[in-house]
C-alpha cells in the first residue's frame, strides 16, 4: 500500500503543495493517512461530525488529539444531520471540504476502496442508470473547482486491514455503518455476502472493471460530442441533433441537463428523443418549472424566464 502510495504520489503530487485528507477516522481514512506519512507527506485533515451520535463529538476530539500527536493541521465541523438522507449527507460533506479548498490545496484525497466502488456501481445499475453513468467513482475526478485524488480505488478492503493490523493501528468503527436502516449497509451486510455467495466468487473485482468500461464509454462519446456546438443564446441552451446518432444524442442531452439543472428522468428523455427522431416541431416539456423545447432536430433548454409560446 505504500508503494501504491507513493506511485500516486509520483504521477500527479507537484510535491510542494499542501494536501487535504477526508479523514473519518475509519479503518480506510487511517490507512491512507499512514501510508501518506509513510511516504514523507503530512496532509491537513478534514474531519466532519455527522452528528448522527452522540458519541460522535468525543470522537472528534480524539481525532484532534492524533492529529496534533502526527503535525498534521486539523479541521472540522459538527453538521446535525439526523434523520436526513445519506446523499445529504455526502452533500453536506462535499460543500464542507470545498469550503476548505478554495486554492488552498492541490488536491482533496479520499480513501475510497474497490468495495465502495463496488457498492456505487450496483446502486447504479438497480437504478436504472444509462451505461455511461455506471461508472462510479475515478482515481482522479473533479467537483467544480475541487481536485479529488482516491490513490485506494483498485484496493481491496482486506489489504486495507492487513495494513493496519501490521502496525497495530486502531480506526474507529462507525456504528451507522453496520446500520441496516442505511441502504449502504444493508447491501454490505446483505447482497454483496448474497451475491458472492451465489455466484461462487467475488463479484466486487467484476463491478469494478464494469466502471472502469463504462467510464471508457462515457469519454468516448464525450469526443464524439466534442464537435457539437451549444449555442448560449437569450432563451437559453440551444443544440442542433443532426448527424448524431440516438446514443450520441441521449448523452448530450444528458449531460446539458445536468449543466443546466433540469430534471431529465429516462422518461422524459426517451420521449424527447422520439421527437427528435420524428422530427416533431413545436413540442415543450415542463420539468418542475424549467422548459425544453423540441422543434425537429433542434432542442432548446430554455430559461426559465423565457416561453416558447408552444403546445
Amino acid at each position: 500500500m505504500k508503494k501504491i502510495t507513493q506511485r500516486f504520489l509520483n504521477v500527479h503530487w507537484d510535491q510542494t503543495s499542501p494536501l487535504l485528507l477526508g479523514y473519518s477516522g475509519g479503518p480506510d481514512s487511517k490507512a491512507l493517512l499512514y501510508a501518506l506519512l509513510e511516504c514523507g507527506v503530512t496532509p491537513h485533515l478534514a474531519h466532519v461530525d455527522h452528528g448522527w451520535r452522540n458519541s460522535s463529538a468525543l470522537e472528534a476530539t480524539a481525532l484532534q488529539q492524533e492529529a496534533t500527536q502526527l503535525g498534521c493541521p486539523f479541521h472540522t465541523t459538527r453538521l446535525m444531520l439526523k434523520g436526513r438522507s445519506e446523499d445529504e449527507a455526502r452533500q453536506a460533506r462535499y460543500a464542507y471540504f470545498r469550503s476548505l479548498c478554495q486554492n488552498r490545496f492541490q488536491a482533496l484525497i479520499l480513501a475510497h476502496q474497490a468495495d465502495d466502488l463496488a457498492e456505487t456501481v450496483l446502486k447504479r445499475i438497480l437504478e436504472g442508470a444509462h451505461l455511461p453513468r455506471l461508472g462510479a467513482m475515478r482515481a482522479v475526478s473533479a467537483l467544480e473547482e475541487m481536485v479529488i485524488w482516491r490513490p485506494f480505488l483498485h484496493l481491496p478492503k482486506t489489504e486495507i486491514l492487513s495494513f493496519l493490523a501490521e502496525r497495530s493501528l486502531n480506526a474507529l468503527q462507525d456504528p451507522s455503518n453496520a446500520d441496516p436502516a442505511y441502504l449502504r449497509a444493508r447491501m454490505r451486510q446483505e447482497l454483496f455476502p448474497f451475491l458472492n455467495q451465489t455466484f461462487g466468487k467475488k463479484v466486487v473485482p467484476n463491478l469494478a472493471l464494469l466502471s472502469e468500461r463504462s467510464q471508457e464509454l462515457g469519454d468516448y462519446l464525450d469526443r464524439r460530442i466534442a464537435h457539437v456546438k451549444v449555442a448560449h443564446t437569450e432563451e437559453g441552451l440551444v443544440v442542433d441533433l443532426t448527424g448524431l446518432e440516438k446514443v450520441e444524442q441521449r448523452h448530450l442531452l444528458q449531460k446539458l441537463a445536468r449543466q443546466t439543472q433540469v430534471p431529465l428522468n429516462r422518461n422524459r428523455l426517451d420521449t424527447l428523443l422520439s421527437w427528435v427522431e420524428q422530427g416533431k416541431k413545436h413540442r415543450e416539456l415542463l420539468l418542475n418549472g424549467k422548459k425544453i423545447w423540441v422543434d425537429g432536430r433542434k432542442v432548446i433548454f430554455l430559461n426559465t424566464s423565457q416561453s416558447s409560446g408552444c403546445v
